[in-house]
């Protein structure tokens, strides 16, 4: 297998797919044998100097009142060895929304406005893709397989988004680097762990979760039943132990109340939580919303009366703020970094206080999950 971070070493790339929503300007969704690149990459460079009618097809993408765009590409190195399925692709994409779009979304919900590609259909690979054959296109979706000519051809974003630039500041590398290694082991060690597996799915249905919710003209209360719906599978998905087993709400519950919180608020057992038949017993803050979150579901999926108050918490801020911030803490209980640097390392000389540096850094994500989930509690907490 080869390594997970930028690749420094020339080889040959090649195009697979087209996502036009979004204008990558950084290298920090790379891997050894799948990215996602933008223009400003020497690889993508290198693709449409090797071919003209990717070049052609690329030009032809507008925004929807024929405002120029930079369309950005999955591309697969010469390590890949062959074809990539379509089920190693689609995951290659969950991991680059949760490297994005979770962080996004937590700092959205901090400060009230939109930092970049909210939603994660901002990354949907276009269905329209050159082929073998000069000047022709092929497109194989569940709705449609179809041949036509490059000639004529116009691309067009999605009209239900904008398009974003993804920079560096984006993209949480660790992360991807973390989780980027479990989809190398599943489909290029083609190593089958559960652990893997489970992982990679539940992020499946984290990207499904962070879609535009609204099927029609504006959202609605039943639209976000069903965007809660979805997160609450990615959180089962994420602690089912597998085999004839099952996942419930206490394995969930489990999960968060093993996480080392920062802020002496967020460890406090002291939310009364009914589960069953059971006498309510106090949890943490996070338990707490994971609770509202799952009986939200049951509510919505099992046909129960709601209404709009439903998704309010006790302070007037939405219980729709806070899956995303819970998400990544419950992932960072399953996706440990590769190399964990402490304190006691450095005191005693182990590692040097440089490396330390480095590696809190990148569990500064941390902070600001707690940020929002504390909003819960205090809308004001970070003013």
């Amino acid at each position: 297998m080869g390594e997970t971070g930028l690749v420094k070493n020339a080889k040959t790339w090649s195009p697979i797919a087209v996502v036009p929503n979004v204008d990558v300007n950084t290298k920090k969704l790379s891997g050894a044998h799948i990215a996602l690149i933008g223009a400003t990459d020497s690889r993508y460079r290198a693709c449409i100097e090797e071919n003209a009618d990717l070049k052609t097809f690329l030009e032809r993408f507008t925004g929807s009142h024929g405002e120029p765009v930079g369309p950005s590409l999955i591309v697969v190195s010469e390590d890949y060895g062959k074809k990539p399925n379509s089920d190693a692709v689609a995951s290659f994409k969950d991991i680059v929304v949760a490297a994005v779009g979770l962080d996004v979304r937590v700092s959205s919900v901090l400060s009230g406005n939109n930092h970049g590609p909210f939603y994660s259909n901002s990354f949907d690979i276009y269905p329209w893709m050159i082929s073998e054959r000069k000047d022709r296109l092929i497109a194989r979706t569940p709705a449609l397989s179809s041949v036509h000519h490059l000639k004529g051809f116009r691309g067009l974003t999605s009209p239900a988004l904008p398009e974003h630039r993804v920079e560096n500041g984006h993209v949480r590398g660790g992360l991807f680097k973390e989780l980027y290694r479990l989809w190398e082991r599943q489909y290029i060690g083609e190593q089958d762990d559960w652990k893997s597996r489970s992982i990679l799915r539940s992020l499946n249905m984290a990207t499904a979760a962070m879609q535009v919710p609204n099927t029609s003209v504006s959202e609605t209360i039943y639209d976000w039943g069903r965007v809660i719906s979805l997160w609450v599978s990615a959180f089962e998905i994420l602690v089912h132990p597998g085999g004839s087993e099952r996942a419930d709400e206490a394995k969930v519950l489990q999960m968060l109340s093993e996480i080392e919180w920062r802020r002496g608020k967020l460890e406090e057992a002291s939310h009364p939580i009914r589960i069953g038949r059971k006498a309510p017993e106090n949890h943490t803050l996070a338990e707490l919303l994971y609770h509202r979150l799952y009986k939200l579901r049951n509510d919505y999926l099992h046909g129960n009366p709601v209404d709009s108050r439903g998704f309010e918490m006790e302070n007037g801020t939405s219980v729709l703020s806070y899956p995303a911030a819970l998400y990544r803490m419950a992932l960072s209980t399953k996706v440990l970094p590769e190399d964990i640097v402490t304190d006691e390392d450095v005191a005693s000389g182990r590692r040097s206080l440089d490396e330390y540096s480095r590696y809190y850094r990148t569990t500064l994500f941390q902070n600001r999950c707690e940020d929002c989930l504390m909003r819960a509690v205090d809308p004001d907490a970070m003013e």
